[in-house]
């Protein structure tokens, strides 16, 4: 696409938290005037060559394909007039790709969904390791959180607090 520095690349599956990955590259890319790259992995990359299996591999590839256009059209659209984009969907380990598409660009944004053991309950599995992999720096953004607590939510009543015995 363009050289290093000048491209921002973005992951995105369709979840709440990539929404907002590629909300915020977009954003990013006008701000720094980069490109942004819009990557979508599906699959594992691993093939035994049956027919069924490759309609399956037909079938999420489309599948990946539309969630892709749907985000791109809801998510980056505003700024299309702005910021350069362009779009792939490869298949593979999303980590494996991302990395890979990374290796031009001057940032890799990607979502977390909080899943996994310990370790990867705050970045999820693949921003974990497109944290530990990629060769430029790596942005995680959590999905949007929910609207903030009410004051009044939060403090205790008086109705529930114990009541002292007085005599």
């Amino acid at each position: 696409m363009s050289s290093t520095q000048d491209v921002i690349v973005v992951g995105v599956d369709g979840s709440p938290a990539s929404d907002r990955a590629l909300e915020w590259a977009m954003q990013e890319g006008r701000r720094r005037g980069c490109a942004v790259e819009v990557v979508t992995a599906f699959g594992n990359g691993t093939h035994l060559g049956s027919l069924a299996e490759s309609t399956l591999t037909a079938e999420a590839r489309q599948r990946a394909e539309s969630v892709q256009a749907l985000q791109i059209t809801r998510f980056a659209e505003p700024y299309r007039t702005e910021v350069t984009l362009a779009a792939q969907v490869v298949e593979g380990p999303a980590v494996d790709r991302l990395v890979d598409a990374a290796r031009h660009a001057s940032l890799l944004v990607v979502g977390s969904h909080g899943y996994g053991l310990v370790h990867q309950v705050l970045v999820g599995s693949v921003a974990a390791g497109c944290i530990r992999r990629a060769s430029c720096p790596v942005v995680v953004l959590p999905a949007r959180q929910l609207e903030p607590l009410q004051a009044h939510s939060l403090q205790a009543r008086a109705s529930d607090a114990p009541q002292s015995a007085t005599h």
